[in-house]
């Protein structure tokens, strides 16, 4: 189903954008009938019954989110608007019958009327409709692309709180035998009190760690089967793996914002509105007479002498314009574009700044991701394997071999953490820019 022009002398339609922005084909239903909603129904399940790819889970929500199909619904209306556009106005009849006092008989007559103003506006009339169906797909496809944006954000935060909650189970688990040893040389008396209930204490703040990542694993995977619009069966969905820790290239600054000025359809939607308004201005200033009506009468005057016969005739009604030249509204409107053309100013401005300052976040995270991987990762697996090997020749005890072990568990967390806030900012950075961020970047 073609879905209108995306913008003016153009066949761009709201499944291209979807496919050109967010890379995903045939995640528009044709139809929104029964038959169509199963089929929908059927690749969703189809789509979950394996682990969740990003992908996959890109096309489950175009597929599947409520909210986006309830937008998808404004191209229906959009589309109705521009067939009603199209059409003539329906013609009046009227009619009166009237009996003479003087015992003449009846008399009365039928009237038909046709404006022939909405006849004449009636190519005006399908721009204007063709520019709000225009403005509504490119209003239909941002909100395609924040919901992308938001599935993407909610996808690594998902990754990411696995990744998490499995790193705090390690902690755990290293606290529990911490704690067990120090039991067992209390019992010996090789300990005093004091250090076995420090080690209690640890164990203690290790497992309501695991249960404070427990609740966050849960909170956002919640947080991405609403987005994909899961219920029932459908929300024991799996992730395919952890989190993707080979960054794409670095992009220049410049061509990102070359790239927004000419993508964002948030900025496409504004040069729409100012088009459709300028469009109305001019029809306005061309238009002096606001109605024009022509018809067909016919007429029987009471009475049987000459002149009371029934007669035949067309008419004409114009309505004159002077108590209302059209001068305020006029005024309205060139208000309505200039109001228009201030916030497509105002747009473009905040889609600049939007994507230097989201570019800055993309580089300083990809610069913490970097510096955990290079030195930080590297360092404190040196120095377990360092603190091991002392272990082993007896110059270091256990509760210290634990202690590192704990150490880079907490930093591979915080790479977890680095890699995620990467990925989100990545995210926003592409919204900003309306789209992928293109193939080299990849």
């Amino acid at each position: 189903m073609r879905l209108g022009p995306a913008d003016p002398g153009t066949t761009r339609t709201f499944g291209e954008i979807v496919e050109s922005r967010v890379g995903l084909a045939d995640v528009v239903p044709e139809k929104q009938d029964a038959a169509s909603r199963a089929r929908v129904r059927d690749r969703v399940a189809e789509l979950t019954a394996e682990p969740l790819t990003l992908e996959r889970a890109l096309q489950v929500a175009m597929l599947n989110n409520r909210e986006l199909r309830a937008v998808l619904e404004e191209l229906g209306v959009a589309q109705a608007e521009l067939v009603q556009a199209g059409l003539l106005e329906n013609p009046v009849i009227a009619g009166d019958l009237v009996n003479s006092t003087r015992g003449y008989g009846l008399g009365g007559g039928l009237s038909l009327t046709q404006s022939l103003l909405s006849a004449f506006l009636i190519p005006a009339k399908r721009r204007l409709a063709q520019a709000r169906l225009n403005h509504a797909i490119v209003t239909v496809g941002q909100a395609a692309l924040v919901l992308a944006r938001d599935v993407k954000v909610a996808f690594v935060r998902t990754q990411a709180a696995g990744q998490m909650l499995e790193l705090y189970r390690g902690r755990a688990q290293a606290a529990e035998v911490a704690h067990e040893l120090a039991q067992r040389q209390l019992d010996a008396g090789n300990i005093n009190p004091l250090d076995q209930q420090l080690f209690a204490a640890a164990l203690d703040r290790a497992r309501v760690e695991l249960a404070d990542a427990e609740l966050a694993a849960l909170v956002e995977r919640e947080a991405l089967t609403r987005l994909l619009g899961l219920w029932g069966e459908d929300i024991a969905w799996e992730l395919a793996g952890p989190l993707a820790d080979a960054l794409p290239p670095e992009i220049e600054l410049a061509r990102l914002e070359q790239q927004g000025i000419a993508d964002r359809l948030d900025l496409s939607a504004a040069r729409v509105e100012v088009k459709s308004i300028a469009h109305a201005l001019g029809l306005r200033r061309r238009g002096i007479v606001t109605g024009i009506e022509a018809g067909f009468v016919m007429r029987n005057e009471v009475g049987d002498d000459a002149g009371h016969e029934p007669v035949l005739g067309g008419s004409l009604a114009l309505q004159l314009p002077i108590f209302d030249p059209g001068h305020a509204d006029l005024a309205r409107i060139q208000a309505y574009l200039r109001q228009a053309q201030h916030r497509l100013q105002d747009a473009a401005i905040h889609a600049r700044s939007e994507i230097r300052v989201h570019r800055a976040e993309v580089v300083a995270a990809r610069r913490k991701v970097e510096h955990y991987q290079k030195t930080v990762l590297p360092r404190a697996e040196s120095i377990t394997d360092l603190t091991l090997l002392q272990y082993n020749a007896m110059l270091v005890g256990t509760y210290q071999l634990l202690e590192t072990r704990s150490d880079q568990i907490e930093a591979h967390r915080q790479y977890v953490e680095a890699l995620r806030d990467y990925w989100i900012a990545r995210s926003d950075l592409e919204l900003a820019v309306g789209g992928r961020l293109g193939p080299d970047s990849d």
